[in-house]
């Protein structure tokens, strides 16, 4: 296909992304609220068994009226490994890339990597919103252990201006 200057150009119909997909298949349809929880290697793999993932997803299996909120979870793999075993699990997985940086071993507090993991995160978060979507933002320590009903879900008092 031969090149044409920008204003000759056919505009494409807009292709979802990765994220997009994972977004979709993972939320709520009725207020689009997904529940995302971010993993590395050391979450999904290690000398303990079972591992912090299989603690996680215990907590919605062994918790009362629990067990639907794990449809609307997307894992957030923060390298290859983490993201192989989201797939593996059946998941909603979305694997987070940041260049130049290696999310698979620790970081340390307050150290530069862990300085650009936050950053890292923080505007992935932004971008969800930007979306349209609404978050839970939870750590794979947690165990949901109850379904506080429809009233903890419901967003609409938050209106989005942009």
């Amino acid at each position: 296909m031969p090149f044409s200057p920008p204003s000759k150009r056919v505009l494409q119909p807009f292709q979802k992304d990765e994220l997009d997909e994972a977004l979709e298949k993972a939320s709520m349809k009725d207020n689009k609220t997904v529940i995302i929880a971010v993993v590395n290697k050391a979450y999904v793999e290690g000398e303990v068994v079972p591992n912090m993932l299989d603690l996680f997803l215990e907590g919605f299996w062994a918790g009362e009226n629990t067990r639907e909120l794990v449809n609307h979870l997307m894992i957030v793999a923060v390298d290859q490994t983490a993201y192989d075993r989201c797939r593996y699990r059946g998941l909603h997985c979305y694997r987070l890339v940041t260049d130049g940086v290696d999310f698979m071993g620790e970081k340390i507090f307050m150290s530069k990597d862990f300085i650009k993991m936050m950053w890292s995160r923080t505007l992935f978060l932004t971008d969800i919103l930007k979306k349209g979507y609404n978050f839970i933002f939870t750590d794979s320590g947690i165990h949901f252990v109850i379904d506080f009903g429809e009233e903890a879900f419901n967003f609409e008092f938050i209106k989005n201006d942009n």
